[in-house]
Order: C-alpha cells, then sequence, then structure tokens
C-alpha cells in the first residue's frame, strides 16, 4: 500500500518538466568528507525520491529529508532554500532536489497544499499544511547540530527571528509556449520563501515584500554556519488540518529537536535510528 501511494506521488512530480536544478558540467568545489551525511537508507517506510539521494520520505515519521548546503550567510533574503542553480544569491540553503519533487514528497508524508498568496484586489495570505523545517549539519569535530530554519533567519538588521512557521502554498504550473510542456513555478527557486510569492512552494502566512529595496528578512550571519557547509533539512508535517492563519514556529525546546539529532547519529554511527513515537509533537497554531 505505502508503495502504491508513493508511486502515485512520483507520477506527480515526473509529469511536469523543468530546467535541471545543476547547470550540465558543474562541478561544485570538494567539502570536507567529516561534515558530509551518510545516504538514508531504503526500507519498508524509508523511500529515495530521486535516483542519485538527496531526497527522501520517512512516512512512519511523517518527514522530508532533504539534503543541500549552505549558499548565503549574510545578506537580505528572498528566500530560505532554494534549488541548487536558482536562486541562491537571495537564499540561506540550496538543496540538491526541484522543488516539485520537494512538493511531491510533502504529499506522501500527508501534507494538503492550500493556496499561495493573493496580492490582488486583496491581500490573502497563502494557507496549507503547516511545514515545520528543522536544520541539521555537523561542525568540525563532527558533533551534530539541530536547530529551527527559522534562528537562520532575522528580521531585518536586528537580533529578532522569524517568528512564523511555514504553510504548504503549493507553488503552481504553467504552459510553455513554444513546446506546450507544463512547468512547476517553484522550479524556478522559490521552494522555501520568506518574501512572498504566488509561485511558492512553501511560504509564510504574513504579509512580506519582495521588493528588493524593502526586503523584510536577513541571513543570520551569528549563527549560519560557513558556506558549503553541508546541512540536511528535515521538513516535519504538522498534524491536523490546512490553516488559513499564521502558524508560530517551534519553541527553541521542542522536543522534536532532541528526536532528530538522535536520529541523525544513529544514522550517521550506522546504527538502526530509534523507532518513530506514535504521534510527533505539535504545536499550537
Amino acid at each position: 500500500m505505502i508503495r502504491v501511494l508513493f508511486a502515485s506521488v512520483l507520477i506527480v512530480a515526473f509529469s511536469f518538466s523543468t530546467v535541471p536544478a545543476q547547470s550540465p558540467g558543474q562541478v561544485p568545489p570538494k567539502v570536507d568528507e567529516k561534515l558530509q551525511f551518510k545516504p538514508l537508507q531504503k526500507g519498508n517506510s524509508v523511500l529515495s525520491l530521486l535516483p542519485e539521494g538527496g531526497l527522501w520520505v520517512d512516512l512512519k515519521r511523517k518527514w522530508v529529508i532533504a539534503d543541500g548546503e549552505i549558499c548565503l550567510r549574510e545578506g537580505p533574503l528572498e528566500m530560505f532554500a532554494c534549488p541548487q542553480g536558482t536562486k541562491e544569491h537571495e537564499s540561506v540553503v540550496s538543496v540538491k532536489s526541484s522543488a516539485r519533487f520537494v512538493h511531491a514528497a510533502l504529499l506522501a508524508v500527508g501534507a494538503k497544499t492550500g493556496t499561495p498568496v493573493k496580492f490582488d484586489p486583496d491581500y490573502i495570505p497563502a494557507s496549507g499544511s503547516v511545514i515545520d523545517v528543522i536544520c541539521v549539519w555537523k561542525d568540525e569535530k563532527g558533533v551534530v547540530h539541530t536547530i529551527s530554519a527559522q534562528q537562520w533567519i532575522t528580521k531585518g538588521r536586528s537580533k529578532k527571528t522569524l517568528e512564523h512557521a511555514w504553510v504548504f502554498a503549493g507553488s503552481g504550473f504553467w504552459t510553455e509556449a513554444s513546446t506546450g510542456k507544463k512547468r512547476y513555478y517553484g522550479d524556478d527557486g522559490s521552494l522555501i520563501c520568506v518574501s512572498n510569492f504566488p509561485t511558492a512552494t512553501m511560504d509564510i502566512a504574513v504579509e512580506s515584500t519582495k521588493d528588493n529595496n524593502f526586503l523584510e528578512y536577513h541571513a543570520n550571519s551569528s549563527k549560519v554556519p560557513e558556506v558549503r557547509t553541508p546541512v540536511r533539512l528535515i521538513l516535519v508535517n504538522r498534524p491536523g488540518e490546512v490553516t488559513k492563519k499564521a502558524p508560530k514556529c517551534l519553541e527553541p525546546n521542542a522536543e522534536i529537536f532532541g528526536d532528530v539529532k538522535k536520529w541523525t547519529e544513529a544514522i550517521e554511527a550506522g546504527k538502526e535510528p530509534p523507532k518513530p513515537k506514535s504521534t510527533e509533537p505539535s504545536q499550537d497554531k
């Protein structure tokens, strides 16, 4: 049953063409091996969405796992995360996967799309299932660290970090006139946004301009690791219905951060991860 469900979600992703996430022939510089993460082992509940790895779903935990790296640690932001080869100059993390595959993975763990932001005739914020984003990385000694993605984003140049969680807006599709092929809007870079975009796969449900002269959010250089540091993003589907409110981010002491850390440490040690809890910790919306 699980594999039938997952196969149907894969069809959604593969049905729409897009540009590659990384330009052909582009060879990135090497990264210290001890900072890299081990690929997840596929099993009954853990499935890979990409042949080369870098995007998985854990159906029991209701997690999407996306590998990437730090691409910017100082400056204004339009996105928190983008697919490689798109919007690295205004995102903290670039991920290996195209946005449409992340969309498919979120569907596979039960997340529900809402609607992207609307501006005309009135502002209507994005809606959708609440998705918590947890960043995992290793320091020079190989010690695993976890933090909410919001802690890597400040409001303006202040020390105040992003207060809001993301919602699964779902982006959309357009048809290329010259070829008749359908394209997924989010593949242009708008994967996890902090400025409101009608093309966003995930967006914040509060008003945030995309005008370059008035961008509200910046990378938190005091906490973001060095550029090119490997990062594993854990996207967690909060239980509950699609929300039209502006959900708050996880508290820094939320239990799930410890769960993700133990899970990661077990994988890196080549051990069986702890069994998932029957219900993931949730947070009021």
